[in-house]
């Protein structure tokens, strides 16, 4: 029932306006707590990398389906400058472990299950990605997840990769 919840409380804060960040513009900075040490998530220590921001849960179908896919993108260019970051939201930090041992990452993780992020980035779906370039600015948005999808989304990340800084 809490997860029917969080999804309303979204799908409402968003209703006002599509993004709470325009493309073009700088992204916010994002009070996540990464999993491997509980530290805070520095989105300025990315400066000069193109970046996936990934918003997903333990319970999201569309999630399972991306991760593998997110996990290949990662280690595809990571060496040329390209990082995924993965924010949970589940509200049980419990539901985590046994869904990573499912379907296991290489890539930076966090969670944030205040609903304080999320709101920052207007996350109305699961999951919601947001591709940065090396400047900080937010470039493209993807809600939800389809294989169809894949073929875009390495299209998009390739060609900012490709950007002078």
């Amino acid at each position: 029932m809490s997860k029917i919840i969080v999804l309303l409380f979204f799908s409402l804060c968003c209703l006002v306006n599509a993004w709470a960040i325009d493309i073009g513009t700088s992204v916010p900075s994002c009070k996540a707590r990464l999993l491997k040490n509980n530290d805070l998530l520095d989105l300025q220590a990315y400066h000069g990398k193109v970046v996936y921001l990934d918003f997903w849960a333990t319970w999201c179908p569309p999630c399972k389906k991306s991760m593998p896919f997110l996990n290949a993108l990662h280690n595809d260019f990571q060496d040329k400058g390209f990082e995924v970051i993965g924010i949970s939201v589940d509200e049980n930090p419990d539901d985590i472990d046994p869904f990573l041992a499912e379907f296991p990452v290489d890539f930076v993780l966090a969670r944030e299950p205040s609903g304080e992020c999320p709101k920052k980035y207007a996350v109305i779906a699961m999951p919601s990605s947001y591709l940065i370039d090396r400047n900080g600015l937010l470039r493209a948005v993807h809600l939800g997840f389809r294989d169809t999808d894949q073929a875009e989304i390495r299209r998009q990340v390739v060609e900012l990769l490709e950007e002078k800084k």
